[in-house]
């Protein structure tokens, strides 16, 4: 039986017809498979590129209506399509910083409405940069608005002080349409109309200034436009290129025209990608300057070859006398009004009390040539060597907000001594700091509460999880932007 069974199916006829069979019921399975299936572990999957409106519908209503109609109108939406184009220079900055905020990307389009995404936007009440900050705002998430630099320009820094603030508003109030409005009125102001009135919806809100019974129709006026511009017949602008940039840490002082000379950029340039330095120098100690992709090694290479002359800034306290005005003291120090009121925030010229401290700075070119980096590296370590911590001690920096902070109550906000901190830092002279300066504080490790970064961690989810608030994560951990790095070790929490 077998041999019968073997010798059919090795018969020639027979292996032809079943090769026929087989074979086009696999080509026929083949072909109904989509072609990139066999491809999908070869080819690399692109990351998406972040969708503002994906699960957001735009409201609609007769307010939004009416504000849609004005912004098509010739006039107006030229105004509208300039601020869409301009905005691709920090869309993809403010998104990602959104996306590490939880906050929904469609209010990555506010700055349209706050500055047209201009960062030397000012408006009369004061409010500047991208996010239209206010200073007493600026001052209360750690901004620097000082004679040399005005970090509300920052288009970085300022998108995290409006990140933060915009969840503020978000917990106190519970939906977008109330925190926007409050984002534009001030929240005290808002909820005292909500109670005036007896509403708690934006729409029902009457007796509000005009700019803010408009703010929230105008934004969902043209994210309906960018949403749909073929259904408003609006065709978009390509957006501008995104400013990518290399930064560099200046340790000396140099003018914007001596950095551009060995960025061999011109200097608006310098400017376009700092808009916070607000004086024609960098400020002193060190800072970071932004440059195009590709400057940062020539400058390099520049600075080491042709060192160019140091800018030194020197600061001085001036007790105010009886008949002092601020020219007069302006004069007396060869510098201006507007530098004395920036360095002190001071709001007017006019009233200055006897017997108050003004700092007072001036300027100075060092004909001799910067030192190599080296020394400046020494030179921190001497100073730094003046204090020796014991082994278990955390070290961190806190940089005064404020001129006439007392060192008092400094040392109670971190529950320390006086003494403790002028024998960790010799050099302050005064008992009332300065704005701009930078203190060091020691604590126990035993105090600090540590968290070890894994991949997905962000200061938000950080904050949230230890009950506290990113400010002071980046400030224990002298963080900078928002990013955090897996394996990091962060104090998250200080008693």
């Amino acid at each position: 039986m077998l041999k019968k069974f073997c010798s059919f199916f090795l018969n020639r006829p027979i292996i032809f017809i079943l090769g026929v069979v087989v074979g086009g019921g696999l080509s026929l399975v083949i072909n109904r498979v989509p072609k990139d299936f066999f491809l999908k572990q070869q080819v690399p999957k692109e990351v998406p590129d972040l969708d503002p409106f994906a699960d957001f519908e735009v409201p609609m209503n007769d307010r939004i209506s009416a504000k849609i109609r004005n912004y098509t109108r010739p006039n107006t939406k030229a105004g509208l399509l300039e601020s869409y184009k301009r905005s691709g220079k920090y869309l993809p900055m403010i998104q990602a910083i959104f996306e590490e905020y939880n906050l929904p990307q469609y209010l990555a389009y506010l700055p349209i409405l706050e500055s047209a995404f201009d960062p030397n936007s000012l408006s009369q009440a004061g409010a500047v940069g991208l996010w239209q900050i206010m200073p007493a705002t600026a001052l209360d998430y750690g901004l620097k608005i000082n004679r040399w630099i005005d970090e509300r320009r920052d288009p970085e820094k300022s998108t995290i002080v409006a990140a933060e603030y915009l969840q503020f508003l978000y917990d106190k109030f519970g939906n977008w349409e109330l925190a926007l409005a409050a984002y534009n009125y001030g929240f005290p102001r808002l909820i005292r109309a909500m109670k005036r009135e007896k509403v708690v919806n934006y729409w029902q809100i009457q007796r509000i200034p005009r700019e803010t019974y408009n703010f929230v129709p105008k934004f969902y006026a043209f994210l309906h436009i960018f949403s749909d511009p073929d259904k408003y017949g609006v065709r978009l602008p390509e957006k501008s290129k995104p400013l990518d940039y290399e930064t560099i840490e200046i340790e000396a002082t140099f003018s914007i025209d001596q950095i551009a000379r060995l960025a061999d950029v011109p200097p608006n340039v310098i400017k376009d990608f700092n808009p916070a330095l607000t004086a024609k120098i960098a400020p002193s100690g060190k800072y970071s300057i932004k440059v195009p992709v590709g400057v940062k090694d020539h400058f390099m290479q520049q600075y080491k070859d042709n060192p160019p002359e140091q800018v030194q800034i020197t600061y001085e306290t001036y007790r105010v006398r009886r008949g002092d005005s601020l020219s007069k003291i302006a004069k007396r120090f060869g510098t201006t009004v507007r530098a004395i009121k920036a360095d002190n925030n001071l709001r007017s010229s006019r009233w200055i009390k006897t017997g108050i401290k003004l700092r007072i700075a001036t300027v100075t070119v060092i004909k001799q040539a910067v030192p190599d980096r080296t020394e400046f590296a020494d030179a921190k370590v001497e100073i730094d060597s003046v204090y020796t911590p014991p082994p278990n001690q955390l070290r961190f920096l806190y940089r005064v907000e404020r001129t006439g902070l007392s060192l008092k109550l400094l040392a109670r906000y971190y529950s320390v001594t006086a003494d403790e901190i002028r024998k960790w830092n010799p050099l302050i002279p005064v008992d009332d700091l300065q704005k701009g300066e930078q203190l060091k504080i020691y604590k126990r490790k035993s105090l600090a509460t540590f968290h070890r970064t894994r991949r997905g961690d962000s200061l938000w989810r950080l904050a949230r999880r230890y009950n506290t608030t990113v400010s002071n994560l980046r400030r224990w951990n002298q963080v900078r932007g928002s990013k955090i790095y897996p394996g990091s070790r962060m104090v998250v929490g200080l008693k």
